[in-house]
């Protein structure tokens, strides 16, 4: 299986250590201007809770489950977002937005080949002077921290493991799940997924020319250092 498909039932209980809290107070303070995109929203967190703050958002991934779990946390919310079925690097709205986010390793998935053409795409439908603020897990993290490691949870109902492939340009994820049923049986689920791992210096020349920007640690919101894991940039359309 590849993709979101089981991930998705439980990704939210998984990503307890990412920082939404953090997230949401950066983008509080850089994004104005009443409308938005999240691009790969996944689970719809950050549309969520734009949404919930006033804006009118709309969030795209390209995983079907994903969003199906964003329209459950928009409805718990009380927030009527609109989600859309897409990849991000082809999606276009109907008319330009005042701010772009994504989240959490959406631009990790995107082949290097593509990633001009992403940043082309979210120029285009940006107002001028609006924001786009995304992440990437960092090189050195891809290849230093998480290459050839394996990882797991273990939950009464849940237990996953998570083994990392490195090839030269970033890394195969190799998820597998063992879910329990009612019946108290295990099935066991697998999925794949590809992140890539973009230098700090890709990101910027195909940034250059479309965009003014800076990049920070997100766990300091300082310099990017060699051994910085996350970088959060964020964007000013020219």
């Amino acid at each position: 299986m590849n993709g979101y498909g089981c991930l998705a039932a439980y990704y939210d209980r998984l990503m307890t250590d990412f920082d939404y809290k953090g997230y949401l107070e950066l983008l509080g303070r850089e994004l104005s201007g009443s409308e938005g995109v999240d691009l790969c929203c996944g689970s719809g967190r950050i549309t969520v809770a734009l949404a919930k703050s006033g804006k009118k958002m709309t969030g795209v991934d390209l995983s079907g489950e994903m969003l199906g779990e964003a329209a459950k946390n928009a409805r718990a919310a009380g927030v009527k977002p609109l989600f859309v079925q897409s990849d991000a690097t082809s999606f276009r709205p109907q008319h330009d937005v005042d701010f772009i986010t994504c989240v959490c390793d959406g631009v990790n998935y995107i082949k290097p080949k593509n990633l001009a053409v992403f940043f082309e795409n979210a120029a285009c439908f940006l107002k001028k002077g609006g924001k786009l603020v995304f992440d990437i897990s960092s090189e050195y993290k891809i290849k230093k921290v998480i290459a050839d490691n394996v990882f797991f949870e273990d939950y009464d109902d849940l237990t996953y493991l998570w083994s990392n492939i490195p090839f030269s340009g970033g890394v195969k994820m190799e998820l597998t799940f063992f879910i329990r049923g009612k019946d108290g049986k295990y099935t066991k689920q697998t999925e794949e997924h590809t992140q890539y791992a973009h230098t700090q210096s890709a990101i910027e020349c195909a940034l250059k020319d479309k965009f003014s920007f800076k990049a920070y640690d997100f766990a300091t919101m300082s310099n990017v250092n060699q051994k910085t894991v996350r970088i959060i940039w964020v964007c000013e359309r020219l």
